[in-house]
């Protein structure tokens, strides 16, 4: 008989470090932490397509992962409506823009690196 996974119960729980015993971590709401830099999103607005989407995307992943270099995962994706198909034209958008890098291997989801503001502003003036 097959059950579906969704159907079982699951409990989330966390390690007290003060007691060493396990308590109830309920979920959380996702949020996008900040601070953002308002001129790097800027940039990423004036992008056709999803760019912005895909930008806001990139940064909750950043600010999940603690840091400014991870894999692109569909999960996020998936949150903010980006088909693979343009999360694949706004990666060379934000990437021409300066405002990421990418690291492309077959067979496996990108790796993004964001870039520092002043690298956005300087790419941003050359262009326009």
């Amino acid at each position: 008989m097959y059950i579906d996974d969704k159907s079982i119960p699951v409990k989330r729980v966390r390690l007290d470090s003060s007691t060493g015993k396990y308590i109830d971590a309920p979920l959380t709401v996702p949020f996008l932490k900040g601070p953002i830099p308002m001129v790097w999103l800027n940039e990423a607005a004036k992008l056709p397509g999803k760019a912005i989407n895909l930008g806001i995307a990139i940064w909750w992943l950043a600010g999940m992962a603690k840091t400014k270099t991870f894999k692109l995962t569909g999960k996020a994706l998936d949150q903010l409506g980006v088909s693979r198909d343009a999360a694949s034209g706004a990666l060379k958008r934000l990437e021409a823009r300066g405002l990421i890098r990418v690291q492309r291997s077959p067979g496996q989801r990108p790796t993004v690196e964001i870039l520092s503001v002043a690298s956005a502003v300087t790419k941003s003036e050359n262009t326009g």
